[in-house]
Parts: C-alpha cells; sequence; structure tokens
C-alpha cells in the first residue's frame, strides 16, 4: 500500500510529464487502491459477532473458541490494510487550510459496492471530481463532515449500521442518497446542497436542521422510525417531502420555501412542528394523516 502510494506522489511530481499525463497514471494507481477496497472479504459476513472480545453464546462461533481468536485476527489484520489505504487517501484529499484541496482532490474515486468492516473517517475532504460511495455496508461508523465536493456525489442503495455524519458539508452538483438505509444516528445538519435526493429511504434519527437546499431537494417516500428533525432550513428550489412516514415527532418549523413545498399523503404518527415558516409558492399538505393534534 504504501509502495502505490509513493508511486502516486511520484508521478504527479513528475516534471517532464504534462498535467494530464501525470494525473492518468496517477489515477492507474487510485483505480487499484479503490478496487481493493471493494474486493470482498469472507469474514466480513460476521463481523458483529467478531467485533466482540469472545464468541457469543449462541452465534456461528458457539463452542468455536479457537476457530473465533483465529478469524478475529485475520479480520482485524485485514482491515488495518484497508484502513491503511483510506487514511493515505484522507491524508491527500484535503489541504493545509480549511475548504482547500490536497494533492489528490484531482483524482476520481469509485467506492462503489464496497463493504467497510471498519470505521471510516473522511472528514473535511475536498474532492473536485465525481465520487461514488453508492451500494455500500458501513458496518461501523461513517464519518464525512465538513466536507465538500465539487462534482457528483454518489451514496446511493447504501446501508449505514452505526452512525453517519455528513454535516457541515458542501455539495455544488449531484447529490444521490436515495434507497438508504440508516440504523443509527445521521447527521446532514448545517449543509450546502445543489441537486440532493434522499428519496426512498429508511432513518432511525435523522438530523438535517439548518441546511441549505439550492436546488430540487426529494425526501419523498421515506420513513422516520425516530426523530426527523429539519428546522431552520432553507429551500430555495422545490421541496419534495411526500409520502412519507414519520413514527417520532418531525419538526420542519423556522424554514423557509420559496418555491413549492409539498408534504402530501404523508403520515405522522406524533407531534409534527411547521410554526414559524414561511411558504412563498404552492404549499400541498392534502391526504396526510396527523395522529396529534
Amino acid at each position: 500500500v504504501y509502495t502505490l502510494v509513493g508511486l502516486v506522489d511520484e508521478w504527479l511530481e513528475e516534471k517532464s510529464l504534462s498535467d494530464d499525463e501525470r494525473f492518468k497514471e496517477g489515477q492507474v494507481i487510485i483505480n487499484n487502491l479503490c478496487a481493493y477496497i471493494r474486493s470482498p472479504f469472507t469474514l466480513a459476513s460476521h463481523y458483529d459477532e467478531l467485533s466482540e472480545d469472545a464468541p457469543s453464546l449462541e452465534g456461528i462461533y458457539k463452542d468455536k473458541k479457537e476457530e473465533f481468536y483465529v478469524d478475529k485476527a485475520i479480520l482485524d489484520s485485514e482491515a488495518d490494510v484497508r484502513l491503511s489505504i483510506i487514511k493515505e487517501i484522507h491524508d491527500r484529499i484535503q489541504g493545509p487550510d480549511k475548504n482547500t484541496p490536497g494533492a489528490w482532490s484531482d483524482f476520481e474515486y469509485d467506492f462503489s459496492g464496497s463493504t467497510f468492516f471498519y470505521p471510516i473517517d473522511l472528514t473535511n475532504s475536498y474532492y473536485a471530481k465525481p465520487i461514488n460511495f453508492s451500494g455500500s455496508t458501513y458496518q461501523g461508523g461513517a464519518d464525512f463532515s465538513g466536507s465538500i465536493y465539487q462534482e457528483e456525489a454518489y451514496f446511493s442503495g447504501s446501508i449505514y449500521q452505526g452512525r453517519a455524519n455528513f454535516s457541515d458539508s458542501t455539495y455544488k452538483d449531484v447529490a444521490d442518497f436515495s434507497g438508504s438505509t440508516y440504523q443509527g444516528r445521521t447527521d446532514f445538519s448545517r449543509s450546502t446542497y445543489q441537486w440532493p435526493n434522499f428519496s426512498r429511504s429508511t432513518y432511525q434519527w435523522a438530523n438535517f436542521r439548518g441546511s441549505t437546499y439550492q436546488g430540487w431537494a426529494n425526501f419523498s417516500d421515506s420513513t422516520y422510525k425516530d426523530v426527523a428533525d429539519f428546522s431552520g432550513s432553507t429551500y430555495q428550489g422545490g421541496a419534495d417531502f411526500s409520502g412519507s412516514t414519520y413514527k417520532s415527532w418531525a419538526d420542519f418549523s423556522g424554514s423557509t420555501y420559496k418555491v413549492g413545498a409539498y408534504f402530501s399523503g404523508s403520515t405522522y404518527q406524533e407531534e409534527a412542528y411547521f410554526s414559524g415558516s414561511t411558504y412563498e409558492n404552492e404549499t400541498d399538505f392534502s391526504g396526510s394523516i396527523f395522529y396529534q393534534e
């Protein structure tokens, strides 16, 4: 891993080549590093058990104590290798100053379909080209907070088993989080979006508070099992929350909708707060059910 990382750095510093040639050679190695992250690892399917300190009394390692510790060591070792790849990339996609690009920010990254059986830290990252995390599974925590995405960002069809943090980020193009499942606390607060899509998703506890949506924002056909907080947000384009279910309290208070706001066909099983908001254009709550006053 460190040899490949060093080769990318060397290509970028090769003065005899043009910028396009340097990045082309570096991209080949980046593609291979990403392919390794995407490659399946059989023991990852037993992550829940192997992340414990001792064998479970009911899992597949019941009465297999020696096999448990062998497999745990193998999984931990593989996680270390993959974490080193993520760390080396992370160190190079953030500049010395906040919100500035790093040496590797101009590369494209494809992590689609990956299983991250280790916690992901990609905070304060700067992506100048499209990135793809779609169809991935995060068995540990995932922290993408404080990042900037200059082009498309794909996170659709993913599963987050632990905490997921996307707060304080800026998406300047398409941001696709559709069809995803969040089993832990999820934080999208204080972010700016150009063309976001959060539709057809399921959330345990979701925080979108204090965000700005510059283009059409799609949250339709989603389910919120616990708190859903959208308070203090600004929607400069249309906002579609239709066909959604809120099983705990939902807070849309103190928000501004400059174009259409669509809440039709939704179900609110607990308290729903819309106070102190401004609707400057068409607004639709038709066909919705409110269980509380």
